[in-house]
């Protein structure tokens, strides 16, 4: 059988390696999303947990914890740390984390510490306490700078120590003298021998900084446990046991391991002790936390936007296994009548697609490795970067998935031939000669079903909206039912299209077969008869165009409005502030008559105030610097009290602007007012007094354009405006952050000459507009090197870089962008396939087409009406649905984030560059097509058509 399989598999070889590519594929796709998740989740985790030790000065990978016995009761100290440290041993060697350290560190009580002629009477000045402690493998880390390294056993009863440099000058010791250490009738002599400093500060075994020690008396550990631990005179008062892993090897697989020892190791020692207290401190147990939640959004994401292009997958498995099995069915139905079971038909092609199947399984983990590599360039749609590789490798969990990937795909493949087995010879005449009819799916109307679903889908996020904006804390979990519908309403309303189909090209055909041309007629009549055919493949085109273009403007969408709220919020692409040179004064200032509650209450502050004048820094340094195309001057204060008809608003904030230098220089969507914002600031420009306010200003005061308004603050003069606009938004201004003291944030735009010359000079902000392809490092050079005085820099572009490379871009725009690739790969490959196979299948048609008259010029007329009518029409169906599916759905992905950090609000964004990419696809794959199927129609002979028609 295994003879027949091969040589089956030979015949077919061009479908069988379609088939196979299919397989590796699928199994590569499967495979690659938890290498992909793990690599990246790896990525952030490793940087976040490097940063967290520059930041707080310690090895950010150390699990310790330490027990503390009472000095009462001893009695079973030596039991019950025998039991901790075994346990402790243990529970280490089952985390599949490679250690750098292991440390148990043993410690008495503090112990007071006199030389031994004081013995009798203690004298407080010459005393000091300390504590004997003892760390394993000390001689390894360490390095004596004076004196030797201890004994293991005591000499006369005395026990010979190391101390620190710092320790032996704090008490003013000398090498080689007797203490005593007393502890209640506990007394021991110690004899410093030795000065030590670690070999290696920064080596985990320290777990911190050597000084921690610089109070102690360090014996060998061997020492310590012979002589301190001893059964009725326990001295041990405290052991630490710290373990320092390599947290470069930490993964999402064995991350729950090291999470898991707290647990374990509060269980047990609530078990084993009873009055000890315990300490635990780990540092990235809160890293890790957030690890395992991103871990599990991400994995959801993966899946979820991976879920058409399987279905996409699966549908081609059918396909290719169907125009398999088409190409057999007489060899089937011949089986079937000559008394072959239907059991051994099937096992030969289970046998046949098993073995494609474990090769798959073999390589396409590997591949789908070499996938992962690539998506870590990925910096939106289509859009790779020279970035880091990612650090990856195969994992278990691709194993496992290869596998069901594997069986599957075999299940697929195999629903054709459990089909074709139950037929006859008769069965299949009958069924060959059934051209038209219904497909199974729009039979039991499937297509209104999976609308249905993803109209219950849109519905219930759209119901659900008003109550998730009410919710804050950043990135939300992602719904996988989000990424469903989309999909969901892409093969119905793609199905929906191919029921109309068949009417309209009817129609068609019905409106001018008296004028159409030869080509055209033909090619109307073979379609609209024999539609059922190629809906399969026209469904499977439909599915990869709308996803690409669903694809395209999500992660355009995404990735263009996380990046425009960075923009907004910093309000350009750079912000300095600047140190001025002060002076301060005081003086009294006058209480103006008339004045309501919140002024009297200003007032009352104090008599006397403090005035400060200000040296104004020079501009042009800014302006000049190299990159900088625009740069501009611009005044905050928060703590303005406004006053207009009677009314008042504390703690406004006020910006002050130079209208012409500001517009060219700050960042701003035009589309978020109803004029384009340059008009407001020429209305700024066009008179002095004028402001532009937000909404909550003007309902809080009352105002409307035209009316006056009042502003001063602390140590300023009272100056009066004139209301020229009310405004939503402008740069840096977030009208859906909730202040202190306002219900909701406000903001008042003036001019800054007016500002200044009527209210006082006070320090301003500098903002500047740096040219795309300038090297940031070279410009914060050049300001350190024209000693530019800034005190504090906000730059977007490393907070974009940071955007990019975080869980859920990398793995949006990388899974995004693979779909999309292998969507093509498989679309291009099924078209091809499906052209040849079916002009293959016609040659006696067009063979008797030109035996009757029809010249080559027509017949290639007919080919490409044929390929207008389904393939053509079929991508630009596809263009359509994806573009009513953004529309649609896209918008439902903000929900994943927090809605009252969306400033600017979130908006669909179609761009023409990614829409090229796909029309280029199209257009390409249906030339290529059409040339390959015109060369093979050339190659036609009308007599070895005639002849086949014959046989």
């Amino acid at each position: 059988m295994l003879l027949l399989i091969l040589r089956k598999m030979l015949n077919n070889r061009w479908l069988v390696g379609s088939l196979f590519l299919g397989l590796v594929i699928t199994v590569s796709l499967v495979s690659s999303i938890p290498t992909y998740t793990s690599s990246i989740l790896h990525k952030l985790l490793i940087k976040e947990l490097e940063q967290h030790q520059i930041d707080h000065e310690e090895f950010p990978g150390t699990f310790t914890y330490s027990l503390s016995f009472p000095s009462d009761d001893k009695s079973n100290i030596l039991d019950v740390f025998e039991k901790v440290e075994a346990y402790d041993h243990s529970m280490m060697d089952e985390v599949e984390v490679p250690i750098l350290a292991d440390v148990t560190i043993l410690t008495t009580d503090p112990m007071l510490v006199s030389r031994t002629n004081e013995k009798k009477e203690i004298n407080p000045d010459t005393s000091d306490y300390g504590r004997v402690t003892a760390l394993n493998d000390l001689q390894k880390h360490v390095t004596i700078v004076d004196g030797r390294f201890p004994s293991a056993e005591p000499e006369d009863d005395v026990y010979e120590v190391l101390v620190t440099e710092k320790g032996l000058a704090d008490r003013d010791m000398v090498l080689d003298t007797i203490f005593l250490a007393s502890r209640g009738n506990t007394e021991i002599l110690i004899k410093p021998v030795g000065v030590f400093q670690a070999k290696d500060e920064r080596d985990p075994y320290w777990m911190g900084s050597v000084s921690r020690y610089n109070q102690d008396f360090l014996v060998p550990d061997e020492l310590f446990r012979e002589n301190f631990l001893q059964e009725g005179d326990h001295l041990l008062a405290n052991v630490r046991f710290s373990t320092a892993f390599d947290y470069q090897q930490i993964t999402v697989e064995n991350s729950s391991q090291i999470r898991s020892l707290e647990d374990r190791v509060r269980a047990f020692t609530d078990e084993h002790t009873d009055d000890a207290i315990m300490y635990v401190n780990f540092p990235m147990d809160r890293i890790l936390l957030n690890f395992h939640r991103q871990s599990e959004q991400l994995t959801t994401m993966l899946w979820s936007l991976n879920i058409p292009i399987l279905i996409m997958l699966a549908i081609y498995l059918f396909m290719v296994s169907r125009l398999i099995v088409d190409r057999q069915l007489n060899e089937i139905a011949v089986l079937r009548s000559r008394g072959a079971k239907r059991s051994q038909i099937l096992m030969i092609y289970l046998v046949e697609v098993s073995l494609l199947g474990v090769i798959a399984l073999i390589i396409g983990p590997y591949l789908g490795l070499m996938l992962v590599k690539v998506l870590g360039a990925a910096n939106g749609f289509l859009d790779f970067v020279q970035r880091s590789s990612l650090d990856v490798q195969l994992i278990n969990g691709s194993y496992m998935y290869a596998l069901w990937a594997v069986i599957a795909s075999i299940f697929m493949v195999m629903i054709p031939v459990i089909q074709a087995t139950s037929q006859s010879i008769v069965n299949r005449k009958q069924q060959s000669a059934r051209l038209v009819g219904t497909a199974v799916w729009h039979k039991f109307f499937l297509d209104f079903v999976l609308l249905a679903l993803a109209w219950y889908g849109w519905w219930r996020y759209q119901t659900r909206q008003e109550e998730l904006l009410n919710v804050s804390g950043g990135m939300f979990s992602v719904d996988p039912f989000l990424f469903f519908v989309p999909a969901l309403f892409i093969i119905g309303l793609g199905l929906l299209c191919l029921r109309i189909y068949p009417w309209l090209m009817k129609a068609i055909y019905l409106l001018g077969r008296k004028y159409w041309s030869l080509s055209l007629y033909s090619t109307l009549v073979q379609v609209s008869r024999s539609s059922r055919q190629y809906q399969f493949f026209m469904l499977f085109l439909v599915m990869t165009i709308s996803v690409g273009v669903f694809s395209a403007s999500a992660a355009r969408t995404i990735n263009t409005n996380l990046e425009e709220q960075l923009y907004y919020e910093n309000g350009a692409d750079i912000t300095l502030e600047v140190r001025w040179e002060s002076e301060a004064s005081s003086f009294t200032p006058s209480t103006p008559a008339g004045q309501n509650q919140g002024q009297a209450a200003e007032s009352a502050i104090g008599e006397t105030q403090t005035s400060v004048s200000y040296a104004e820094p020079p501009f042009d340094p800014f302006v000049n610097l190299t990159g900088v195309e625009r740069a501009t001057k611009v005044f905050q204060h928060d703590n303005v009290i406004a006053e207009a008809k009677g009314k008042s608003a504390y703690s406004a904030d006020l910006m002050g602007i130079e209208p012409k230098a500001f517009g060219e220089t700050a960042w701003f969507k035009p589309q978020l007012l109803p004029h384009h914002w340059f008009e407001y600031l020429n209305l700024l420009a066009a008179e002095p007094s004028a402001v532009l306010i937000s909404e909550s200003i003007a309902s809080k005061l009352g105002v409307s354009e035209g009316d006056y308004l009042s502003m001063r603050w602390d140590s300023s003069e009272q100056a009066e405006f004139i209301v020229y606009g009310i405004i939503d938004y402008w740069p840096s201004f977030h009208p859906n952050r909730e202040e202190e003291e306002e219900e909701t944030s406000t903001l008042i735009v003036a001019n800054l000459p007016y500002v200044q010359n009527m209210m006082g000079l006070e320090p301003y902000d500098v903002w500047l507009n740096v040219d795309d392809g300038v090297l940031r490092e070279n410009l914060y050079q050049e300001i350190r090197s024209h000693r530019i005085p800034v005190v504090k820099m906000n730059d977007v572009y490393p907070d974009i870089v940071d955007l990019k490379n975080s869980a859920f871009l990398l793995g949006l725009n990388g899974t995004l962008t693979l779909g999309f690739l292998i969507s093509i790969l498989i679309t291009f490959i099924g078209f091809l396939l499906y052209w040849i196979l079916t002009l293959k299948s016609r040659v006696l048609q067009y063979g008797i087409y030109r035996a009757m008259g029809i010249s080559l010029k027509q017949l290639v007329g007919i080919l490409t009406w044929e390929q207008l009518f389904t393939s053509g029409l079929t991508c630009l169906l596809g263009i359509i649905i994806g573009g009513v599916t953004s529309q649609l759905f896209v918008p439902l992905f903000q929900l994943s984030f927090d809605p009252k950090e969306q400033v600017p609000p979130f908006q669909v964004i179609f761009d023409a560059s990614d829409e090229m990419k796909i029309y280029f696809f199209i257009l390409f794959m249906l030339t290529i097509g059409l040339t390959i199927l015109l060369i093979l129609l050339k190659r036609i002979r009308v007599h070895q058509a005639i002849k086949l028609g014959e046989d």
